[in-house]
């Protein structure tokens, strides 16, 4: 059998406002550090409910993302149960297939797998994920030309979802474990994600 999740996305790196990794090119600094974070609205995996559950990843990658030897660290829901954990742990590393299993081959060392309580929060374009005393991520999309709706990439050729992002910029992403990152007005992309396999 199979899953299917949907809901919202959000992710914010060390890279100026608009990341050029995904574009293939060298981050902005001197490497990538960045936070990947789900919500889950619906979904299931093999039978097991997923609706309203959190997962984030965080990553340490070489400037130049496509060289791989990322450093990943894959945190659940401290609220799933331990068939649903093993669930998201599946899909969120890339075992269970689908998109996320194209990604996870340029992962070169595994710093934790953890539950986590993991806080997110979206309303009006403006996403929070707090991790207690780990992640604070503070996001709001940007306003296109038009005043109203975020500019939006719709074919990168690098990403952790294959829909559409909105740009936004992250006031905040401040991580302290396992590696520690601050940074204000940087990059971050939010989307309605869904992944299938």
């Amino acid at each position: 059998m199979g899953y299917r999740v949907e809901g919202d996305y959000v992710e914010a790196c060390n890279c100026r406002v608009s990341c050029s990794c995904i574009y293939l090119a060298p981050a902005t600094g001197e490497d990538c550090r960045v936070v990947f974070a789900w919500h889950i609205e619906h979904g299931e995996k093999d039978g097991v409910w997923l609706d309203g559950l959190n997962t984030v990843l965080a990553v340490r990658a070489p400037r130049q993302m496509t060289e791989g030897g990322w450093e990943a660290a894959l945190y659940v829901d401290e609220r799933a149960g331990a068939d649903q954990a093993n669930a998201l742990k599946a899909i969120f590393s890339g075992q269970a297939g689908g998109h996320l299993a194209t990604v996870a081959p340029l992962i070169g060392k595994i710093a934790e797998v953890a539950s986590a309580r993991i806080d997110f929060e979206s309303q009006d374009g403006r996403r929070s994920v707090e991790m207690g005393d780990r992640l604070s991520l503070r996001a709001d999309e940007m306003k296109g030309a038009d005043g109203k709706q975020a500019p939006t990439i719709s074919n990168a050729p690098l990403g952790a979802v294959t829909q559409p992002v909105r740009q936004g910029t992250a006031e905040l992403l401040r991580l302290s474990w396992p590696w520690s990152l601050e940074a204000h007005d940087c990059n971050s992309f939010s989307t309605h994600f869904v992944y299938e396999a």
